[in-house]
């Protein structure tokens, strides 16, 4: 199996530098921005409103699926049509049958204000339903928080075109994942985006860090193999200077010092790196580079890291897996 088939979802991990992203805190970056073209196309006077009567009303409609699929929406803050598909809708009988289900599914979720579209759309309007972009809307969110979610609502999200990018890429590479490790009979065990991978901890200087990965991932060569692989997971589409990701390297470091992941979970998982740009010999010399700043680096422990590519790291990582 090539590395292009272990990941199906096409989003275009390659940005132009007007659209790139960067490593970015969901948190410190507001997700209201200047108007980029990236606003809600649902308004809050094209639907009925989410009052208690009517969201349970639609509560009462959902089905399991369709309560998988606003989490897993809730978990990435914003997921692709063809995410959600590769997702929630991979066991029907052909992938026509299973992209059909997914679109009407989608289109109810909308009309329920489940869910709701940006419209912005990855890859352009020629990309049609497959590359819309939803985020969690008015009832989703009131029905997340009636089931414990402590995110904030946010009414009609706006990101900008930085923070949506490197939002997709994520899921683009948690999704690969678990399509890796479907087709070579690997176990996903776990695939935790930032806000459930964050370490706080404690530095050698007694000062309060926390660790943000992008995400986080655990993999077993088998469905219930005891042995698990743990991964952490940093994209970079190009956009970051070398000092700046040498610097969350030197946070990594300051972690494992402390030794909590080593008592907690018997080792430290490998940092992994995938690193991306607007042309595909930019981001060879930056992978390079950043490789060969690793090798070298004072105070880093080369050992502890990987650097590779968006279209290569789903089907690395399960082989890692599958023949370590």
């Amino acid at each position: 199996m090539t590395s292009k088939d272990a990941l199906p979802v096409g989003y275009p991990f390659a940005s132009d530098p007007e659209g790139a992203s960067s490593q970015l805190d969901g948190e410190s970056l507001p997700l209201v921005a200047p108007n980029n073209g990236a606003s809600a196309s649902i308004k809050s006077h094209a639907a009925p409103r989410a009052t208690q009567r009517r969201l349970r009303a639609v509560e009462a409609r959902l089905s399991d699926r369709d309560l998988a699929v606003l989490a897993s929406v809730e978990r990435f803050r914003f997921l692709t049509a063809e995410h959600i598909e590769a997702l929630h809708f991979n066991d029907h009988a052909s992938a026509e049958s299973g992209g059909r289900t997914c679109r009407r599914v989608l289109v109810r979720l909308r009309r329920e204000r489940v869910l709701g579209v940006l419209t912005r759309r990855v890859g352009g309007v020629r990309a049609g339903s497959q590359g819309l972009v939803y985020f969690v809307d008015t009832a989703g969110q009131r029905l997340q928080q009636q089931g414990g979610s402590s995110r904030r609502g946010r009414r009609f999200p706006e990101p900008s075109a930085r923070f949506l990018d490197h939002t997709l890429a994520i899921a683009y590479v948690a999704v690969g994942i678990k399509a890796a490790a479907g087709a070579l009979g690997a176990e996903v065990v776990q695939v935790a985006p930032e806000k459930e991978a964050r370490r706080p901890f404690i530095d050698r200087l007694g000062g309060t860090q926390v660790l943000r990965p992008d995400l986080y991932v655990e993999l077993a060569a088998r469905p219930g193999d005891e042995d698990v692989k743990a991964f952490f997971v940093e994209i970079d589409l190009g956009h970051e200077s070398l000092p700046t990701v040498l610097r969350k390297c030197q946070q990594y470091e300051a972690y494992y010092q402390t030794g909590i992941e080593q008592r907690d979970f018997g080792g430290f998982p490998r940092v992994v790196w995938v690193m991306g740009a607007y042309r595909p010999d930019i981001a060879e010399r930056r992978r390079q580079t950043l490789q060969a700043s690793l090798t070298r680096g004072v105070r880093l422990t080369p050992e502890l890291y990987r650097v590779t590519a968006a279209e290569e790291v789903a089907a690395q990582l399960v082989q890692e897996v599958r023949h370590g």
